[in-house]
């Protein structure tokens, strides 16, 4: 039993001997490792990332999305960072801004007052962010972000179609005021559109606009009749006296129909009497 013991203690010296050895040999062949460095061009990037979670106003996300933007460009050509590397980083970028700029977007059209140099900002940067691409050329904003570009780019639109409507108020036949009058109140109905007062006032004014323009009309042709002595006998009574007929008639049988009021047309008839009898004492 005691042989046993001591042999056991004599294999146990030996084995931690060798194992110091062992353990002295290693480090003098492999030196201690020194700790792997980071990239600090990919760590610049990933502080401008962050930064967008420190931003207060709209002009510094606009300045740190450019900025970094651009960092990546160089980066990239200067082959500090990958092209996967710069890839990853396009896309954090447009994950981080493209949320923040559309939120902003939406919300300044929920305001009463609409700004034209804010939209013509918006559709710079929707510009930029749709020509954002991966390094082998492919889109990178995502389908569901380009359809909400989408959005802010037809409100824009819409705002800008509509804006044109509604000086659009010259009287130009019917069919055309017809036209005219539905589609100035569909956009001042219009869920975004609504929010700008005084688009939705110019808009709702467009009716009575049209209806004093085509009473104008009614009545600036029925002048034409005074001018008798300009035109031959054949012209008057063949031509214009029915065009002026057919106005007038137009006018009185429409008018109430089309914008909810009507002007009184016994003016325009006893006007136009007038001139014809004066045209036929000169013609005759």
């Amino acid at each position: 039993m005691k042989v046993t013991i001591k042999i056991l203690i004599l294999v146990l010296s030996v084995t931690l001997a060798i194992g110091g050895v062992m353990i002295y040999a290693k480090t003098k062949v492999e030196p201690p490792k020194a700790p792997q460095q980071s990239n600090q061009y990919l760590n610049d990037l990933s502080n401008c990332n962050d930064q967008f979670d420190r931003m207060i106003s709209g002009e510094q996300e606009d300045s740190i999305m450019f900025v970094a933007w651009n960092r990546i460009n160089i980066f990239t050509q200067e082959g500090k960072i990958t092209e996967t590397e710069a890839d990853d980083k396009i896309d954090v970028l447009l994950v981080k801004y493209t949320p923040l700029f559309l939120k902003r977007s939406l919300n300044l059209f929920k305001q009463s007052v609409w700004n034209e140099e804010d939209h013509k900002y918006m559709m710079g940067v929707i510009i930029f962010l749709r020509q954002v691409k991966h390094l082998d050329g492919n889109v990178a904003l995502k389908s569901n972000t380009r359809d909400s570009l989408t959005l802010v780019e037809n409100i824009i639109n819409n705002y800008n179609q509509a804006r044109t409507l509604s000086k659009n108020t010259r009287f130009s036949g019917v069919a055309n005021a017809q036209r005219t009058i539905s589609q100035a109140r569909q956009y001042a109905n219009d869920e975004w559109l609504s929010n700008c007062s005084d688009l939705v006032r110019a808009l709702n004014n467009v009716k009575s606009s049209i209806a004093e323009s085509h009473y104008n009309y009614a009545a600036s042709m029925v002048e034409k009749l005074s001018q008798y002595r300009y035109f031959s006998k054949e012209y008057y009574d063949e031509t214009l006296v029915p065009q002026v007929d057919a106005v007038v008639t137009e006018y009185d049988n429409k008018a109430s129909a089309l914008y909810g009021l009507k002007r009184d047309v016994n003016v325009l008839w006893n006007r136009a009497k007038a001139y014809y009898n004066e045209a036929s004492l000169y013609y005759n």
